[in-house]
């Protein structure tokens, strides 16, 4: 049975005026003390008028939305041939907002609407023609505030109407669009960092980018305690009039089609352009110009690249992806980052580009066999996600990390169609572990799927059952890995801490050396290892404040294996 959402407090109409320029000219809201001021810009960014469709996730005032574009042919005078809209919706505070259940229904309400304006030969719709929206905001207007505890991906995934219109689903995609890259944005999520994504029009494969990647590290900043419990915030579509609000605000992700952004550095601290026109998305970090100049820009941006500490927990992901390559993701879903990725994928450079990042991966991993860190770059184990929870089996001699200090498995999962309606499948919060009751299906191949040959409609359901449980699967398998990685740094952080309740926890200081880097699995010698576990610490440490030591004596102390 689907649950319809009722968590909205405006559904509103947008659209570009000649002579007013981008304008509210139809809304119904729960309260009139609601301001709507400045949402047409969000809704309506820069290059949507280049493409006739597009969805576009954005927030207003800390509240989610989503809104659905249109580009229709008319000969109004002064409308430049073409009459653009955006029907969108905006969602009640709560503590995980979802947006994405809204936009199946609006796609369906705002075509239904534009096919009366049709008709009747009108081009902006009457008010009895907004009855359709009317009667949909009735349904699904707020009735009480949704207090509910985040429980689980479980839940999560099950809350969505749509199943494949949850963003998170499309976390593989992401992964294998940027390589070992992503890492750089999981690394500024973990230490809630601000970053931008800078695209051209269609923007919805950004907006998911948006959500996806915040969703890296959801689990672990909600149940850490810190500085703050709140997740990375997701701003979703960005312009002009949010600069200063981004200035301001600290944690966030965004995603923005205005070029003058690129020479705003300060706005943000991790740019990744995916209009690059290499096989993979430039990155880049805003730095301070040292000395600062007296007038002129006071940050410049400066291309970055994964770590090499980063190669172990890419494996680990990588390995992951290859055993879920086959059709884990529709040809919808393929079409929807196929217009964002269209100048990389097919790129004669991109076989080149993929060969280098091989090559640093095997160099990484000579180096991390030096000594200096623990553990081999491959995983142990067999080549699927259906190990038994009853217990782990090792080869002799092989290093495995205890329990909540890495990947400690990987899921049994029921059938995705099970899990929707009955919920076997638990997330167990802090373990990591997915626990199915029934009708397990592994991702490196269920031999009940393999082996069925019936009429060729069944076969194309049991296909589709198999994809959706193949994405569902290898997404699990994905948030575990990064949840695991994530608990074990910080598990180490808090063994340098003092601990709760002492004197020196309310207010103290604590010294790491280039040695200590080593248990967290880092390189001693990396400033941008050492960047991020400053990062790690001023965020998750409390009132202790953790100074990174790096003089030349430290440095040659850890590389010399002093201790």
């Amino acid at each position: 049975m689907t649950v319809i959402p009722q968590d909205l407090v405006a559904v509103f109409h947008a659209s570009f005026h000649p002579t007013q320029g981008n304008v509210v000219d139809w809304s119904l809201k729960t309260s009139d003390d609601l301001n709507l001021d400045s949402i047409e810009f969000n809704v309506l960014p820069s290059g949507l008028h280049l493409i006739d469709r597009d969805v576009v996730y954005f927030t207003k005032d800390g509240q989610h939305g989503v809104c659905i574009f249109r580009r229709r042919k008319t000969e109004e005078q002064g409308q430049r041939g073409f009459r653009l809209s955006s029907f969108g919706v905006l969602l009640a505070r709560s503590k995980r907002p979802r947006p994405w259940r809204h936009t199946a229904a609006l796609k369906d309400l705002f075509t239904i609407i534009h096919k009366q304006c049709e008709e009747a030969g009108l081009v902006q719709p009457t008010e009895s023609q907004w009855e359709p929206a009317r009667a949909y905001f009735e349904e699904r207007k707020i009735r009480k505030v949704d207090a509910r505890e985040w429980s689980g991906w479980n839940q999560d995934f099950s809350d969505s109407t749509e199943f494949n219109s949850h963003p998170t689903l499309h976390l593989s995609q992401l992964f294998r669009i940027l390589g070992p890259s992503s890492l750089i944005i999981y690394r500024h999520v973990l230490g809630r960092r601000r970053i931008l994504i800078y695209t051209q029009p269609p923007v919805e494969a950004a907006c998911i980018l948006c959500y996806a990647a915040a969703d890296m590290c959801y689990e672990a900043q909600l149940s850490t305690s810190g500085r703050t419990r709140d997740p990375l915030s997701v701003l979703g579509m960005v312009t002009l009039s949010d600069m200063r609000r981004l200035k301001t605000e600290s944690g966030w992700i965004a995603c923005t089609t205005d070029a003058i952004f690129l020479e705003k550095p300060s706005c943000y601290e991790l740019l990744v352009d995916l209009t690059h026109s290499g096989p993979r998305p430039a990155f880049y970090l805003s730095k301070p110009v040292i000395p600062p100049p007296p007038r002129g820009q006071t940050h410049r941006l400066s291309m970055t690249h994964f770590a090499w500490s980063d190669v172990k927990l890419w494996n680990e992901l990588d390995r992951i992806l290859q055993l879920g390559h086959d059709r884990c993701c529709s040809e919808n879903d393929n079409e929807l980052l196929a217009p964002t990725t269209a100048s990389w994928i097919g790129d004669a450079w991109a076989d080149v580009w993929r060969v280098y990042e091989d090559a640093c991966i095997v160099c990484a991993g000579l180096w991390m066999g030096l000594g200096w860190r623990r553990g081999a770059v491959g995983l142990e184990g067999d080549d699927d996600l259906g190990l038994s929870l009853s217990g782990s089996t090792t080869r002799e001699g092989s290093y495995v990390r205890n329990l909540g200090m890495g990947i400690e498995g990987r899921p049994s999962v029921s059938t995705a169609r099970t899990m929707r309606r009955s919920s076997t499948m638990s997330w167990s919060s802090g373990r990591a572990t997915i626990v199915g009751t029934s009708g397990v299906d592994e991702l490196g191949g269920s031999k009940a799927h393999q082996g069925s040959s019936s009429s060729g409609g069944e076969d194309g359901g049991d296909a589709e059952e198999e994809r959706v449980d193949r994405q569902l699967c290898t997404t699990l398998a994905l948030l575990q890995t990064l949840h695991a990685h994530t608990a074990f740094q910080l598990a180490v952080l808090a063994s340098f801490l003092p601990p709760p309740g002492s004197e020196s926890s309310s207010s103290g200081t604590v010294y790491l050396y280039p040695k200590d880097m080593v248990q967290f699995e880092l390189g001693p010698l990396s400033s941008s290892d050492a960047r991020y576990l400053e990062w790690v610490a001023q965020e998750y440490a409390g009132n202790t404040q953790v100074v990174m030591k790096r003089g030349w004596k430290d440095l040659v102390g850890a590389l010399l294996g002093y201790t």
